[in-house]
């Protein structure tokens, strides 16, 4: 698990460990050793190495790591375009490098050619704005010579908590994260720009963090594994739980069939399918491992309010419950939605039309008897909240947040990078999978039948939350490296799924 921190936290945590006795001039010579000793490691063919540095603390950095590459053998030529250093801690470190090596020419084109990598020291984590014409033809030089760049915390060009890029900046095959990952190490599509992400340690602690609220986080391959419930070889599939999915439509028999045969995939022990029975026909003939629940249909193909009583007796049997994919919306289908938010005792997913019922009014959330776990999209989220699809988008760490707290309840807000917030939960969990291929009708059926899944096996909201849109969106990204981004399908995902989980399972 990772932090995710915005430049003026990072500052906070770095002010804690000065407190601690490790001041600003150490911790700058631990930033430079680590990247020079990230570098090293991760090119160690490379006998030249061209660094840019800025005159701040970020350039700072540069001229340590100019000092340890040199150290190590490498040939080191240092560009300062925008002059030389202006604190005081740079300055130091600057004069402790051959002045010979440091260039202040506009003629920098022999000196990318002659190097075979490239450090970008220039700016840090406190850019804002575009850079300069100088710069930015600094940067298409760099971009357009070929030759590997390593950005030192953020590639210049790049702001850091928006992840905006105005113009032109520098493409780094390589990033050097200082401490902890930052907003534009995740953010879409600015991440891009990063390449390969390395976090650099320099003795920030955990407690350093602290006070520092709410904290954004990332987790991987590894968490997941531990996340995810065991299989027990004495086990049965009462074992593994039930999830009742209460799901589609005449019009919309596709959403149920999705939602359900993610359930079945994830690992459920019984998936149980109710839908409205004049949608039969086009779903009963294609789902074999779900128990079916055909329930009355009203005039409009979807849900009639006299299938509840059927509905909340079968929910009393089943471990977690997921209502709205594909449903419809309409008189009946808001009073039965209401209704199932009220009575239902087991851990309950909302998605799609059951967002949309909600909307009319969120505060019926609060008189849920379960915890209740929302997945919308920005557009979702914006009836839900009020707010306009630009500000959520603008803000959607925050957005989720409150809206969790406020409702008690856990919120996926869908995105590029899907970020989960739950009510008594300080931490703010922000995905870093998936691709434009998820960008299909289907998708987040999907999503609610893996999350229902995992909830009926015993997890608790926040980790199957977490797990779900991990799974979703690493699965996607499997597919596409097997097919592609733009012909990849929702089914497709569901057929791989099994061999997806086998890395788990090793």
């Amino acid at each position: 698990m990772n932090y995710i921190v915005k430049h003026n936290q990072m500052y906070q945590a770095e002010c804690s460990a000065a407190d601690r006795g490790i001041g600003f001039s150490l911790l700058m010579e631990k930033a430079g050793t680590v990247c020079a000793e990230l570098i090293a490691l991760n090119y160690p063919d490379a006998e030249t190495a061209l660094i840019i540095c800025g005159k701040g603390k970020n350039g700072g950095d540069g001229y340590v790591i100019a000092r340890i590459l040199t150290a190590k053998g490498y040939k080191i030529k240092i560009l300062a375009p925008c002059g030389m250093p202006s604190d005081d801690i740079s300055v130091i470190n600057m004069k402790l490098v051959d002045k010979a090596n440091i260039y202040e020419t506009e003629d920098y084109q022999t000196l990318i050619d002659d190097s075979d990598i490239i450090v970008d020291a220039l700016f840090g984590t406190g850019f804002k704005g575009a850079l300069d014409e100088k710069l930015s033809a600094l940067a298409d030089a760099v971009n357009k010579s070929g030759k590997d760049v390593i950005a030192v915390d953020t590639p210049s060009g790049a702001e850091c908590d928006s992840g905006e890029i105005h113009g032109t900046c520098f493409e780094a095959d390589m990033t050097i994260a200082i401490s902890a990952l930052k907003p534009i190490h995740v953010i879409k599509p600015a991440r891009n720009v990063c390449g390969k992400i390395e976090i650099g340690d320099i003795g920030i602690i955990p407690s350093d963090f602290d006070g520092i609220n709410p904290l954004e986080y990332t987790v991987g391959e590894k968490e997941i594994g531990k996340m995810l419930p065991e299989r027990p070889e004495n086990s049965n599939k009462g074992t593994f739980g039930n999830a009742l999915i209460i799901a589609g439509s005449k019009n919309m028999p596709g959403a149920a069939k999705i939602a359900s045969a993610g359930a079945i995939r994830c690992g459920a022990g019984l998936v149980t399918l109710a839908f409205p029975d004049d949608a039969y026909n086009a779903i009963a003939p294609s789902v074999t491992e779900q128990v079916i629940l055909p329930c009355k249909s009203n005039d409009s193909g979807t849900f009639s309010q006299n299938a509840l009583d059927e509905i909340l007796e079968k929910a009393k049997k089943c471990s977690s419950v997921l209502i709205g994919c594909g449903m419809g919306l309409n008189t009946d289908t808001r009073r039965f939605i209401n209704r199932i938010i009220r009575e239902i005792e087991v851990p309950l997913v909302i998605d799609a039309d059951g967002l949309n019922a909600a909307a009319k009014n969120p505060y019926i959330l609060s008189e849920a008897k379960a915890h209740v776990i929302l997945t919308p999209h920005p557009g979702e989220m914006s009836r839900l909240t009020g707010k306009t699809v630009e500000e959520i988008i603008a803000n959607p760490w925050k957005i989720a947040k409150e809206f969790a707290d406020k409702y008690n309840c856990t919120v996926i807000l869908k995105g590029a990078n899907t970020v989960i917030a739950s009510c008594g939960c300080k931490e703010i969990y922000v995905n870093t999978t998936g691709n434009s291929g998820l960008a299909k009708g289907g998708s987040g059926d999907l999503l609610a039948g893996m999350l229902v899944s995992l909830l009926a096996q015993g997890m608790k909201p926040i980790d199957a939350a977490v797990t779900a849109v991990y799974i979703h969106g690493d699965c996607a990204d499997e597919v596409a490296m097997f097919s592609s981004e733009r012909g990849m399908t929702v089914s497709d995902m569901i057929s791989y799924l099994p061999s997806y989980f086998e890395k788990y399972e090793r």
